[in-house]
Formats: structure tokens, sequence, C-alpha cells
């Protein structure tokens, strides 16, 4: 049998408005409703615990409450709040530091962290909740040199205004274009890539051991028309970059062309008789790949090929154009071009 809400006495029920009258926290005011609504006798017990958003036992214990002690009672809280954070304020900050350097390469590894560094003891799920409370997230490292130095790549981004300026020159005759440049390596050994797949179904990609390669020589612009040059090739030495970087200074034979690119080995030096009259060098700081946007170029590019077989480096080098070809628009280019490297390059590239 369903229980019976007997109505309240008419003192009490002054109490109850003359405590709706007065400012309430939220959940006080809650409990207040569910019991002004049980002296209306209006709705059933299933209608006021929908309107006050409670649970229909929380319902007849905010009536046992207020009958029991009166609105003192049922405005008093049993609950103790929240527990504290094991990770809060400086600890936590260090915490979100470590995130972003990649030192927690497990769940675990943050539990006897935060053991050593608070003297409290977390499960696995418990440090698991911390990691993804603070924004951690489990991904695949980017490979980074032992030879690379953080100071320089800092020093780079600050500095590319002026080193543009003593490029370039302080007032060209002509128009200055910058470009980024690249060069990734394609073959017929496949790219493997993760897929999506049904949960306890090992999925699987064709794969063959065959060693044939080419080479994919890519420049963006990095603003203005937001251009992209590309060239495949089945080789790569000193001679073919020069082919490339003629290719770029020919594409507007009116403009200085600055070229931004890695100091590789097959790279012309500044002071090589091959570099093309209206064509000018900016070396980036040795292992720093991720200050070159054409390297997200060249990831898009082999995720449209990954896990794929193909019979011929030319059919390889029709897919690789055809997917490059949506990525050559100005809009597209301009996606992804880092932002500091655009504000940079407008605040000191001469015109």
């Amino acid at each position: 049998m369903a229980r019976q809400i007997p109505p309240l006495g008419e003192e009490l029920v002054k109490e109850i408005e003359a405590a709706w009258e007065r400012p309430q926290a939220d959940w006080a005011r809650q409990r207040l409703l569910v019991v002004r609504l049980i002296a209306q006798h209006e709705l059933t017990t299933e209608q006021i615990a929908k309107v006050a958003g409670v649970s229909r036992k929380s319902v007849f214990n905010y009536r046992d409450k207020v009958e029991r002690g009166g609105v003192a009672e049922l405005l008093t809280r049993d609950w103790a709040g929240a527990r504290t954070p094991a990770v809060r304020g400086a600890v936590a900050e260090e915490f979100v530091a470590r995130l972003e350097t990649g030192q927690f390469r497990q769940a675990k590894d943050a539990q006897a962290w935060i053991k050593k560094r608070t003297r409290k003891t977390l499960s696995v799920s418990g440090a698991l909740k911390v990691l993804r409370r603070l924004g951690g997230k489990l991904k695949v490292p980017r490979k980074s040199h032992a030879k690379k130095d953080p100071v320089k790549a800092a020093k780079f981004k600050v500095e590319l205004p002026a080193r543009l300026q003593a490029v370039a020159g302080p007032a060209p005759a002509q128009p200055v274009r910058v470009w980024v440049l690249d060069e990734h390596r394609y073959g017929l050994l496949p790219v493997i890539r993760r897929v999506w797949g049904r949960r306890g179904v090992r999925v699987h990609a064709p794969y063959a051991t065959r060693y044939q390669w080419g080479y994919l020589h890519e420049a963006l612009e990095v603003d203005g028309a937001h251009a992209v040059e590309l060239l495949f090739t089945p080789a790569i030495d000193r001679d073919i970059h020069a082919l490339f970087l003629r290719q770029i200074a020919d594409s507007d034979p009116k403009a200085l062309h600055v070229v931004i690119a890695d100091q590789a080995g097959f790279h012309l030096p500044e002071d090589d008789v091959r570099l093309p009259a209206n064509l000018r060098l900016l070396p980036l700081p040795p292992y720093c790949p991720e200050l070159n946007p054409v390297e997200r170029f060249g990831g898009l590019l082999k995720a449209a090929v990954a896990n794929r077989l193909y019979p011929t480096l030319r059919r390889l080098e029709d897919h690789l154009a055809a997917a490059a070809r949506p990525w050559s628009a100005p809009a597209a280019v301009s996606s992804l071009i880092h932002t500091w490297l655009a504000d940079q390059v407008n605040s000191g590239a001469p015109t």
C-alpha cells in the first residue's frame, strides 16, 4: 500500500512560508519547495517529486524532517562535503607541467608521483581520474631528437622578423614571398595507421615488403597567395634540390622568394652558385621539425595512402597528387600554417 502523507500543522506551515520568503541556498529552497507542495495538498507524491526534481523517497524524508524538528532540522544538512582532492593548488600545477612534458607513461606513474609528492595513496582508477580531471589524454608521443635545443627553437620564433629583414634587405625592389619547404619519402612499403574497428575483433591491414621509393618535395607559401609547389623525384640530392628551388623561383620571377627549411645535408648552402638570383634561404634550427608547417601537409598525405598496397610507384604518386589537391587551395594552406609563423612573417617581412 502506498504511504500517505498526512497534513502539516498550521504553525508549521507558517514557519515554512516564513523561511521561503528569506534568501536561501539552492539546496535549501528545493527542500522548502517540497514541503510547501505537501502543505498545499494539491499534488501526489510522484507529482511533487517531479516538480521539485527529487526522488519519491526524498519527498518523504523531507516531510519527516520538518515534522520532527521543524524548518531548522529540514535545513540542516547531514552531508559533510566533498573529499578534498589529493592533487590541488601548487601540486596540481606541478602535475599539469609534468603532463605537458609527457612524464607519466601510464596511470601507475601518476599514482607513484602523487604518493611521493602528497603522501596520499590513490588507487590506479583514482590516479586515472586525476589524469582526466587535469586534462590528461593517452597519446603517442612525437619523436624528438636527443640533440634538439629547445632554447634555439624558442629563439628562432622571436628572432624571425629580424632575420627576414636581414635576408630580404630593408627595402627590396620587388615583392617578397615567404615559403616553408620540406620533403617526404614515399614507397611501396605500406604505411600502417590506426583504424576504427569493432571491440574484440582484430583488424588487419594489407602488407607487402617491397623497397621502391620516391620523394615528394613540398613548399607552402606562408602568407599572401598561400600557393603550393610540389615535385615528385625518384631520388634526392643537392642537384635535385636545386631544381625544386628553381621551380619556386620561376613561379613568380619578379618576386624575391625567402625559403625557410631545415638544414638537411642535401639542401643547398646559402653560398651555393646553383641558388636562383631571386631566392634566399633562411635555415631552421637543427632537429626542430615541429617549427615547419609542411610536416602537417606531409602527415595528411600519408594518412590518405595508409593501410593500402599499390602495384607501382606511379599509382601511388597519382593517389598522393589527388590527396594533395584539396589541401592546395589557399584556405587549406592557410589552415596549415602555424599562427605564430604567420604573425611573425607579417611583422617582419618587407613588402
